[in-house]
């Protein structure tokens, strides 16, 4: 996604749309002002300190035109998780909800931070590199997961997985494997699997050490579930460009067929 000059107009927006991810943040994030009341007393360090990375990545040059497809994208993919998850019995959340109707909106904001992170050491990439080290980087992509996997193995073992690798199990495995794989390029790709392993498994850490969420293996976190964050932000991020492709070509089908039109 290519940042170009903001007009006026587009400033404006991009204000309005700044305000409504922190009023996400607020209502959703931190459950209102009663709640942010109760919270932000019980904030240690580290949850002070993601806050302020929180706000600071979605302010830090913010456009509407990205930021809001990212939302999207990151509710849609986020809802059909956390529905696939919590219907199975993967992971449950502290008030049983399947899922709680506030996480989807906070998929939507991760994923706007993520993005952002990634921006800081794309540079870093563009850089000349010895060749092996692309090659490390691209097989990061597997090596990860898989060593995440057999970190776990002894707690996954102990597991029951019948009926719950279901046919919504692989038809989203494959929906996310193909949206990561969208027009590979490892200098994009690399930066946005980076951060959403490092705020993922941020995520992940704080969620279950304080008892928000419990996974099947008991695990705080399972480490197999950080390297997928990072897949999926991928995942999330070429599905929003799909998006904004898909309106901006509609969008100018629908312009031209208005100016073909014969004048009154």
């Amino acid at each position: 996604m290519k940042r170009v000059t903001l007009t006026w107009k587009t400033r404006l927006l991009t204000l309005l749309s700044d305000l409504f991810f922190l009023w996400v943040l607020l209502y959703f994030g931190m459950g209102g002002l009663e709640g942010a009341r109760a919270l932000l007393p019980m904030f240690g360090l580290v949850g002070w300190g993601l806050l302020a990375l929180v706000v600071f990545l979605l302010l830090y040059r913010s456009d509407y035109r990205t930021d809001l497809p990212l939302f999207a994208a990151g509710c849609a993919l986020g809802y059909w998780g956390e529905w696939w998850g919590t219907t199975r019995g993967v992971w449950s959340y502290w008030n049983g909800a399947m899922p709680p109707d506030y996480l989807p909106p906070l998929w939507g904001l991760g994923l706007v931070t993520a993005y952002r992170l990634s921006g800081f050491w794309k540079g870093w990439l563009d850089r000349p590199r010895p060749r092996w080290v692309s090659w490390c980087m691209a097989a990061s992509f597997i090596v990860l997961p898989v060593a995440g996997v057999l970190a776990s193995l002894p707690a996954l073992t102990k597991v029951d997985w019948s009926g719950r690798l279901d046919l919504h199990f692989f038809a989203g495995l494959l929906v996310g494997a193909a949206l990561a794989l969208y027009r590979f390029d490892l200098r994009r790709a690399f930066p946005l699997y980076v951060s959403g392993m490092l705020l993922g498994g941020l995520y992940e850490y704080l969620g279950t050490t304080f008892g928000e969420w419990t996974y099947i293996t008991g695990e705080q976190p399972p480490l197999w579930i950080v390297p997928l964050w990072g897949i999926a932000c991928v995942a999330m991020v070429n599905l929003a460009e799909l998006a904004r492709q898909v309106i901006e070509k509609g969008t100018k089908a629908v312009g031209r067929k208005i100016s073909a039109l014969p004048s009154a």
